[in-house]
């Protein structure tokens, strides 16, 4: 019993560990979509705030993105700006963004752990079901599952009814420094990433991940109870 407890608390550990990845996979499909920011700003007529066209903002946040990737080795780039061509981002920005590829770069190391618990967990759930024992690999992806969504949930509240204070939660967790905190009168990055745009975001990353994650457990309790249906007409 002692040992089943064990097994089933490092399952469920593995479990969140996948969740993570599937969740940080949901943002990089997320993020990588550049007609996803063109259209925002067309609907959210953000041109208008900015003084620049909404093929130039698109330009000006993918680079964000690429950098991030590692597709480009800097993120300054020229655009027009009420007629006049500038360079896009000040030292500020420039800084920030090093600090955030950091982060970024980090969550797609960990990537790495996760497929490996993933690989793990698929594997004893295929192990227990030719033993014929009862499914302790499903029920731990069940309470992980439950975790998440509830974990999910909570920060999707929070993030609706005040996203300004859930974004400002985010970035104190995640950096030391003040370097996030702009001025929108000289930082052309807080002016091409709104709020509206990063909710947009979350509730998409939020819906893609909770459909992956549905997914595989469904996927995972279907080949349970092929194993067991195989096993008990043995």
């Amino acid at each position: 019993m002692k040992r089943n407890a064990v097994y089933t608390a490092l399952l469920t550990i593995a479990s969140l560990l996948i969740i993570t990845a599937v969740l940080f996979t949901s943002l990089q499909f997320c993020m990588n979509q550049r007609d996803w920011y063109y259209k925002s700003y067309v609907k959210y007529n953000t041109d208008k705030h900015t003084m620049m066209s909404n093929e130039d903002m698109t330009e000006a946040i993918f680079r964000l993105v690429d950098y991030m990737e590692g597709r480009v080795d800097s993120i300054q780039l020229s655009v027009t700006e009420a007629g006049r061509v500038v360079e896009m981002y000040n030292r500020q920005e420039i800084d920030h963004m090093v600090d955030v590829k950091s982060l970024y770069q980090s969550f797609r190391k960990s990537q790495l752990a996760a497929i490996a618990a993933f690989v793990t967990v698929l594997l004893l759930s295929l192990s227990e079901g030719k033993k014929g024992r009862s499914s302790i690999t499903l029920r731990s992806l069940a309470v992980a599952v439950i975790i998440f969504f509830i974990i999910l949930g909570a920060l999707g509240i929070w993030a609706y009814t005040d996203f300004t204070a859930f974004w400002t939660a985010f970035h104190h967790l995640f950096f030391t420094n003040d370097l996030w905190l702009m001025d929108p009168a000289v930082c052309r990055m807080i002016r091409i990433c709104p709020e509206s745009l990063f909710a947009g975001m979350a509730l998409s990353m939020a819906a893609w991940s909770a459909g992956l994650i549905l997914a595989a457990s469904l996927l995972l309790a279907a080949i349970e109870k092929a194993l067991a249906k195989k096993h008990k007409a043995k």
